[in-house]
């Protein structure tokens, strides 16, 4: 029944693709995109003024050796001649200068840290857990206290109407309705006890905060300290380089290096540069991937969907349902029914909906007349003729 079998089976995921022999493509074409691009942008350029020769050393080592003409070379030479003479009156009038070694010991202290010593102290986590418990415990007992007697006349009360209806103590009826009242009971405990635990971790928050605020002030309130005495440190010091400085600036403005001497007109050629791109070929393997994985997803949120409207469809509250276990996951024992039939919690396969119910194959083995094969070969369980009801949890 090849039908059957391509109706329940799964997309087939695509292949992998194949990044790593992609990188491995595109970091070569990456490494022979940049050679060119290279050999491109390295033209000799010649001028009027100067020219620039590239040579090819082999293993994409290239040496540039630049040159002006015999005119211009003569002209850079003179600039030397006259930067040279700068430099000689700059060191005339440097002698001048004081000579003792620069010293901050005229300056005010540098701050020292902050000192956290009168600071308030921060609660630890202990003293934090310690005291969230003290209020949970004290808020639970205190509620627990009224509720004790309430939950005590509240059974007293169930326990004479159902006597005085009829329901003699120690009956299925009795007990299961003590038992009702008393889950109800314990669910209050149970709520209880999570109200408790939010109180108490609401007023530990509160505690930190507040300890927490006052120690954040109390730091502001030091670190501005800190940083009042840091300006004032940094004003002196800046002074006192501010007349270290002065007279270096005038004798750099007197010898004229306050602007460099003019340099050697030269243009060149504009050569505009080369860009080389290399072929995207990991991007296009990247690119195939996600458009394969994409296809995928979709086929397989159609074939989740299509095997949640079946599953749904043969468990939608009819007597007759689909209980195979094969078609099941997530299986736990519930227990027993009056007949001695295991009822089990399960999920479908293909849905994370929760039921109750039995599995068709050891119904088969005790009741066979309530079990039945549906076209696909899957066994259905006739929940008519069984004391158990298949229900969503």
């Amino acid at each position: 029944m090849a039908f059957v079998g391509n109706l329940f089976s799964a997309p087939k995921p695509p292949p992998a693709p194949d990044y790593t022999g992609a990188a491995a493509a595109q970091g070569a074409a990456n490494v022979e995109a940049a050679r060119v691009e290279g050999r491109m942008n390295r033209p000799d350029v010649f001028s009027p003024y100067d020219q620039t020769l590239i040579t090819d050393l082999g293993n994409d080592r290239f040496a540039q050796n630049y040159s002006l003409t015999p005119e211009y070379e003569a002209q850079r030479q003179a600039q030397v001649g006259i930067t040279d003479k700068y430099l000689d009156t700059a060191s005339n009038y440097l002698s001048g200068l004081p000579q003792e070694t620069f010293s901050l010991s005229g300056l005010s202290a540098q701050p020292n840290l902050i000192d956290r010593s009168g600071l308030a102290a921060l609660p630890t986590m202990e003293d934090i857990n310690s005291y969230a418990t003290r209020v949970e415990g004290d808020y639970y007992n205190r509620a627990l206290n009224r509720l004790a007697p309430q939950f005590s006349n509240q059974e007293t009360e169930l326990r004479t109407r159902l006597i005085n209806s009829g329901l003699p103590e120690g009956s299925e009826a009795y007990n299961n309705a003590i038992a009702d009242l008393r889950m109800g009971q314990q669910d209050s405990l149970r709520d209880l006890a999570g109200e408790s635990i939010r109180e108490g971790q609401a007023l530990a928050d509160a505690q930190l905060q507040r300890s927490t605020g006052m120690r954040s002030y109390q730091l502001g309130e030091a670190q501005g300290l800190v940083s009042e005495q840091e300006r004032i440190r940094d004003r002196q010091l800046s002074d006192y380089l501010l007349g270290r400085s002065q007279p270096l600036s005038e004798i750099a403005t007197l010898s004229g290096q306050a602007a460099p001497p003019p340099s050697v007109a030269t243009t060149g050629l504009n050569v505009p540069a080369a860009s080389v791109a290399p072929p995207p070929i990991f991007a296009a393997a990247q690119q195939q991937g996600s458009y394969d994985s994409n296809v995928y997803g979709n086929q397989i949120a159609g074939y989740g969907a299509k095997m949640k409207a079946y599953g749904d469809a043969a468990a939608a509250g009819t007597a007759l349902a689909l209980s195979d276990k094969n078609v099941k996951k997530n299986i736990k024992y519930q227990y027993k029914s009056k007949s001695g039939l295991n009822v089990y919690e399960f999920e479908y396969n293909w849905s994370p909906q929760k039921y109750t119910g039995v599995i068709a194959q050891e119904v088969n083995k005790v009741k066979p007349s309530a079990v039945s094969k549906n076209i696909f070969g899957q066994l259905m369980v006739d929940y008519n003729l069984l004391d158990v009801d298949m229900e969503r949890v």
